[in-house]
């Protein structure tokens, strides 16, 4: 679609699906863009978010996350800066598989838009409250059928309570069942753990119960370690188990 700039200068802007990413009225400083479309943007990061679509954007500037600019006719453009805080964005929601109420905040609060690590420190607490199952629901933009699955095989809600913990669990357990593994397929993998961190608390056992404080907050640093090195080992195992999907 053919629009008129400010100047009356034209170019092509965002289609209704998105395509048709080149913006002439909005280039300068020696052709360096200033501004993109919604298509171009999508193109842009899509090799880093694979399953990043016009609409995900789209639901993301609804929900308030992101504040485009738009032209007299209705369409988006983006900044440079805009495009650095939807990969911010999409790095928290995606790599590090935290909820849109917890992104908000962070953004809000004029948290640097950086992420660290991507899928670093998994189990810190972020937001130090509970949730009840159709909060927690909400905060994945899941249905409460689900997180009751979830419950029901014992994946999240160990300790009698939600957690936000429970809720980065929750991301990962949909982001799986988008490729047909459902929670009842998780128990398997519930299993594993439990048998794992049996076999840390045996080793670990005569610190834990030393009856000193010191020793036992120790032994569960030394838990926390193992656990750490542990999912690296599998990672780099199932990377050599897939590796041989083709071989």
């Amino acid at each position: 679609m053919v629009v008129a700039g400010t100047d009356g200068s034209k170019g092509l802007v965002e289609g209704m699906d998105g395509s048709k990413g080149l913006v002439e009225d909005i280039m300068e400083n020696g052709g360096q863009k200033e501004h993109y479309t919604i298509g171009e943007v999508v193109a842009r990061l899509r090799k880093e978010f694979p399953t990043l679509s016009v609409s995900k954007v789209r639901y993301l500037e609804r929900r308030r996350l992101i504040n485009l600019t738009r032209t007299r006719g209705g369409y988006r453009l983006f900044t440079p800066q805009d495009v650095e805080m939807l990969r911010y964005i999409l790095t928290l929601q995606d790599k590090e598989y935290l909820p849109l109420k917890v992104i908000k905040k962070r953004i809000e609060g004029g948290m640097p838009i950086a992420s660290g690590e991507p899928g670093g420190d998994l189990s810190r607490v972020l937001e130090d409250r509970t949730y009840t199952k159709e909060e927690l629901a909400d905060a994945i933009e899941s249905e409460a059928r689900f997180v009751e699955e979830l419950l029901s095989v014992g994946v999240i809600g160990r300790n009698g309570e939600l957690t936000q913990r429970d809720v980065e669990i929750s991301r990962m357990a949909l982001e799986m069942a988008k490729y047909s593994i459902q929670p009842r397929h998780l128990r398997g993998i519930m299993a594993a753990v439990e048998r794992e961190a049996a076999m840390f608390k045996q080793i670990l056992n005569p610190e834990l119960r030393s009856g000193d404080d010191q020793k036992v907050q120790d032994a569960v640093n030394k838990a926390r370690h193992l656990a750490a090195v542990d999912s690296k080992l599998k990672e780099l195992m199932m990377a050599n188990v897939i590796d041989s999907f083709v071989s």
